[in-house]
């Protein structure tokens, strides 16, 4: 289980764009931590580097398991989980077809039973199953990004704007996800300055512009 993810002395710069310099941050699992922050504060760019998506220019980002042992990198991917816009599923695949093809990337398999309780659980209706997902609105596309996210159990969470697009009835679903997985022990980081998910935060980091 990832129990905390250390920024040492970390710094980043795309070209002559300075986005972090010399940070240390320490983010901790069982917690809900929002990133805020102007457009080009480096929120989105904040997860990446948490995920371990993209590098610094130095210093080091180090995870942690629940008894203090660094976590190797190819361990790391596959404890991470994410939601995003920048994630996209494939639009001449049903819905079914595309929870089976992420989840088997981390080589689990769902049974039918498994993928209608999947989706009953983010608000997805059982009739778009076997719908294509370029039919789908934006806000269904948002309930199947978290429908994924939950069925490879990850033990990091990453949230960019996850409530983008998303009606009353969508949010409160992804609250109550959101506020369990803390409580079970997961480690949480949500990109966002919406009012109504900076509320849900047990921890609140304020990035300012550089």
């Amino acid at each position: 289980m990832v129990d905390k993810i250390i920024f040492d002395n970390v710094s980043l710069a795309f070209a002559e764009n300075k986005i972090f310099e010399n940070i240390f941050l320490e983010f901790d699992s069982k917690k809900i931590i929002v990133i805020t922050g102007s457009n080009g504060s480096g929120k989105s760019t904040l997860l990446k580097l948490a995920g371990q998506f993209i590098h610094p220019d130095s210093g080091k980002i180090t995870a942690f398991n629940d008894v203090n042992d660094k976590i190797n990198n190819i361990d790391f991917r596959y404890k991470i989980a994410a939601v995003s816009p920048s994630i996209n599923f494939y639009s001449e695949m049903t819905a079914v077809e595309n929870i089976n093809f992420f989840v088997g990337l981390r080589n689990i398999r769902l049974n039918n039973l498994q993928i209608d309780n999947l989706c009953e659980r983010v608000g997805l209706d059982l009739s778009c199953e076997n719908k294509y997902v370029g039919n789908f609105s934006t806000g269904m596309i948002q309930r199947l990004k978290l429908a994924v996210l939950l069925a490879v159990n990850a033990d990091v969470l990453l949230f960019d704007e996850p409530c983008s697009n998303l009606d009353e009835e969508g949010k409160k679903i992804f609250f109550t996800e959101i506020k369990q997985a803390a409580k079970i022990g997961k480690l949480i980081l949500m990109a966002t300055n919406d009012e109504e998910e900076v509320k849900i935060g047990d921890e609140i980091i304020n990035l300012p512009l550089i």
